[in-house]
């Protein structure tokens, strides 16, 4: 399990995110080293403390699909590996497959992986330059100079090469820069959305309730630069599965877990839930590996019970509808927040592509992205929510997506230039 592990795995994570290299980690046990096997359902295999996280790096960058391969000796793959310790490089092999026994659960082994490795060692795997996987033995391998890109063995080994950037994406930041050329610009909507909708209006698009991206495949999102530093934003909005659910609907929810609050006079639960810890209205988050479930549970001093669920697949769908590509646009205010004679300053922008699914229960486990509850209720027996928002911080998106890249709009410079 990643909890294990004898590296901080998030800070090794963020490693790799600096220089685009998406990957998935693997911790094997003492007894996944005695056997020079590790199970995808076992915690001395790959499912890494509730984050499917092999089987779907596999699945995402079309290496492996366990779903469809058959049970038997005879259906095993081999994946041609490049394997980095000790500041060495050995050709091996990687075998995955799935046995006849045990349902079939799928199972991998790097061959010689015993010889370079200790129990609760941190793996990085990625894709290679040569389409076979490179695994990174991240506690016994200098990362500095492992992940340097000047260095000859990342350029030869590893997939660390620079997306161009789309004619649309171009385009789309010309119109931003002489957006941002006009200085500050009275809001076009009082309240918060007035920021968001006082761009689009500049840019001419319509405002709609569509879930598609905004300007030509590319999702536009604004935040006010004060929040932008401290705060999150949201990646998305998804209803928990109520088929899946105990509880069947957003005033279930509410009249189970909220509160009055007596300013307002009424029920309400706006809160944070994190899969780190739990809230001071007894709830966290709470992924079941085996199934692909993610659940919000309420803790109490028995085992904890869970409320409702989301399908983690849905989620990782709704990631890549939602973000292919997306300006992420930072904003300067003058006035007060959400008046009529607010103005705002089109600032910078952080431009993202590619996100990796596979990483996104990895984030939740480790508490980077969080979700909001929004519900109040309206009068007696009437419940509203404003959206299930899952939520990031702004200087974590590198950690999601494949490219990141960061432009000033005022001066025209490329801020992270690779």
């Amino acid at each position: 399990m990643l909890v294990r592990s004898n590296l901080d795995v998030l800070e090794t994570f963020r490693l790799f995110k600096a220089v685009d290299l998406n990957v998935c980690f693997l911790v094997p046990t003492e007894t996944a080293m005695a056997k020079s096997i590790m199970d995808a359902t076992e915690e001395n295999g790959i499912e890494v403390d509730g984050f499917s996280g092999v089987r779907n790096f596999l699945v995402t960058h079309g290496i492996h699909n366990f779903d469809i391969q058959r049970q038997g000796p005879e259906s095993k793959a081999l994946v041609k590996t490049k394997l980095l310790a000790n500041g060495k490089v050995i050709d091996t092999q990687t075998s995955l497959y799935r046995p006849n026994t045990k349902d079939g659960d799928p199972r991998i082994w790097i061959y010689g992986l015993g010889q370079h490795a200790a129990p609760y060692d941190l793996l990085a795997i990625t894709r290679g330059n040569d389409g076979g996987l490179a695994v990174i033995n991240c506690s016994k391998s200098d990362l500095g100079d492992v992940l340097n890109p000047r260095n000859a063995l990342f350029r030869e080994l590893l997939s660390g090469a620079v997306q161009s950037v789309s004619r649309d994406a171009e385009e789309l930041l010309e119109k931003m820069r002489g957006v941002a050329a006009r200085g500050f610009i009275n809001t076009l909507r009082p309240g918060d959305t007035g920021v968001g909708y006082t761009l689009e209006t500049l840019l001419g698009i319509a405002a709609n309730s569509s879930r598609s991206p905004d300007y030509k495949g590319i999702e536009i999102k604004t935040g006010r630069r004060k929040s932008k530093r401290s705060g999150r934003t949201t990646l998305l909005s998804k209803t928990p599965d109520w088929d899946l659910s105990r509880l069947k609907g957003s005033k279930e929810i509410l009249y189970e877990r909220g509160k009055f609050n007596e300013e307002k006079n009424r029920i309400q639960l706006f809160h944070e839930l994190s899969a780190t810890k739990t809230n001071s209205y007894g709830m966290r988050l709470d992924i079941e590996h085996a199934q692909g479930f993610l659940h919000q549970v309420f803790v109490d001093n028995e085992r904890p019970q869970s409320d409702v669920t989301w399908d983690i697949p849905v989620l990782q769908r709704r990631l890549i509808e939602k973000h292919p590509e997306t300006f992420w646009i930072t904003v300067e205010t003058s006035g007060r927040s959400g008046d009529a004679d607010e103005q705002f300053r089109y600032s910078s922008v952080e431009h993202t592509r590619g996100p990796d699914p596979s990483v996104f229960p990895f984030l939740i486990e480790a508490g980077v992205i969080t979700l909001d509850y929004t519900i109040t209720e309206l009068r007696p027996g009437v419940a509203k929510d404003q959206g299930y928002l899952f939520k990031i911080k702004t200087p974590d998106l590198s950690l999601l997506f494949s490219s990141v890249r960061e432009y000033s709009l005022l001066d025209g410079s490329i801020e992270n230039e690779p």
